[in-house]
């Protein structure tokens, strides 16, 4: 999967499950104050289903998840090199 497929699959999920019309690739969803703790994990689990990986717990600082830029750079660097999911 490409930058663009994840980060649209990644903006897709936020939106949907957000319940908001537009949301900008840096906008940073915990200052927005559209994130709570059960979110966080269906957030997890969303990306270590949809993207095939197992994030640890380094993983899971809020700098690596604040916003969609930073999600699909997380999801990159877990992605074995020259994989297609």
């Amino acid at each position: 999967m490409n930058h663009e497929e994840i980060k649209a699959q990644v903006t897709t999920f936020l939106t949907r499950s957000l319940r908001t019309k537009e949301l900008k690739e840096d906008d940073n969803i915990l200052e927005l104050g559209l994130v709570h703790s059960l979110f966080m994990i269906q957030l997890i689990m969303f990306i270590e289903k949809t993207f095939h990986l197992e994030l640890e717990e380094e993983d899971l600082d809020m700098d690596n998840i604040k916003t969609v830029r930073d999600l699909v750079v997380l999801i990159e660097r877990h992605q074995p090199t020259g994989a297609e999911i």
